[in-house]
């Protein structure tokens, strides 16, 4: 019912029940569903993930490195009854915090007149529009620095190759992922990240693993998912060494090659945080387009402050808790 309701209703990858069930093995918590019907007829949905524990409880919609949720539907009253009902909730239960990650391709009216929210943080997302687009449109409106890097890859004989999730090269590609990560100080995926993933979703429909090649030795991997009209840019990692020879530039250009190939709409580079001007021009070389969206947090804030940050980081690991910022100790 559930599967159906998301395939008619504007959505996201993170909404979709092969994801919930993803991060269900992750977080080893059951997704719970808050739902409003008319007639015994779903007509409005919103996933979430609680994490409970002696200090209170945790909702995110939804969890892990920064999961659109949020309301699915299109009707307000059935939106605002979502809303209100999880409200309540809070209210009467022993929540520290309870968020909700705007979907950026949906109005956010609904959260601003209806959640009641005590802190609201801004973010975007970065995304191609390839909705009547052609390859040579898109190459032209590249910034000069971008085709030069695919130019370059070219030149230097990079191979791409749509590769299957061999053990060999997931644990290669993983190694990667930690060491470009751990130099940046970022949150590194999960050791079982790749393991959920090959069970849980199916390679080359809901995603696919590109790898660039320099005299036949991997140098970089690109792992997008692929869901209703949505290539997601998921997770790039590559040989720090070999980063001169520009194989991710490649990868990036024939992974959009391919999503025009599938007609989809929009190829989703994904969020880029407001102050991060390096990661954020790296994006739009690619000539994105913006598309802002919200962390809506309701809060215990004494709470959060008496349990403490670091604390708190532990306990709810791959859940947005708070604004941390704010939290002075």
């Amino acid at each position: 019912e559930y599967d159906e309701f998301v395939k008619k209703n504007p959505s996201t990858f993170y909404q979709s029940s092969k994801h919930l069930k993803f991060l269900e093995n992750i977080l080893k918590i059951n997704a719970k569903f808050i739902v409003a019907r008319d007639n015994n007829e779903m007509v409005g949905v919103m996933p979430i993930f609680c994490k409970e524990t002696k200090f209170g409880k945790v909702i995110n919609s939804l969890p892990f490195f920064g999961s659109y949720g949020g309301v699915i539907g299109q009707k307000n009253e059935a939106e605002k009854n979502i809303i209100k009902f999880l409200n309540e909730y809070n209210e009467k239960s022993d929540i520290l915090s309870s968020v909700i990650i705007s979907n950026p391709f949906k109005n956010t009216d609904v959260y601003e007149k209806y959640f009641k929210f005590v802190d609201k943080n801004e973010r975007l997302i970065q995304c191609i529009n390839l909705k009547n687009n052609t390859k040579e449109n898109l190459w032209n409106n590249f910034e000069q620095r971008v085709r030069r890097g695919i130019r370059k890859a070219e030149k230097n004989m990079i191979v791409v190759e749509n590769s299957e999730p061999t053990e060999k090269l997931l644990k290669k590609f993983y190694k990667h992922h930690v060491k470009n990560i751990s130099i940046k100080n970022g949150a590194v995926k999960p050791k079982e990240f790749f393991v959920e993933m090959v069970k849980n979703f199916k390679i080359n429909e809901d995603y696919e693993i590109l790898t660039a090649k320099y005299q036949s030795e991997p140098i970089a991997y690109l792992l997008v998912f692929n869901f209703k009209t949505f290539t997601e840019y998921y997770m790039p990692a590559y040989d720090v060494e070999k980063s001169n020879l520009q194989g991710t530039s490649l990868l990036i250009w024939e992974s959009i090659k391919n999503s025009l190939l599938k007609k989809m709409e929009f190829y989703n580079f994904g969020g880029t945080h407001m102050k991060n001007d390096s990661l954020y021009n790296f994006k739009k070389g690619w000539n994105t387009g913006d598309f802002q969206y919200n962390y809506y947090t309701y809060a215990n804030v004494d709470k959060l402050e008496e349990i403490g940050k670091e604390k708190l980081k532990s306990i709810f690991k791959y859940f947005y808790v708070y604004n941390y910022n704010k939290i002075l100790n």
